[in-house]
């Protein structure tokens, strides 16, 4: 296959070759990057809400007693 002597024609071949790629990919990775930026700050916003809970009914939330009697347990055990 020889190669086109245009020099247009060779600019938009290696625009198609090297141009849609990266923008795709920079698309994605801008996309991604924001779904993990939006989910930590979800993340964060749960934790300040669920620090506040815990602060609010006097001490450590449901889960937390749980987990501590859990390890209590699995120490007692050993």
């Amino acid at each position: 296959m020889p190669l086109p002597g245009d020099v247009i024609t060779i600019l938009a071949a290696l625009f198609l070759l090297f141009g849609i790629p990266a923008i795709l990919f920079s698309l994605i990775f801008l996309y991604t990057g924001y779904i993990r930026y939006d989910a930590n700050r979800y993340l964060e916003q749960l934790e300040t809400e669920q620090g506040e809970k815990s602060v609010e009914s006097g001490g450590a939330t449901e889960t937390d007693r749980t987990r501590i009697e859990s390890e209590s347990q699995r120490d007692a055990e050993n």
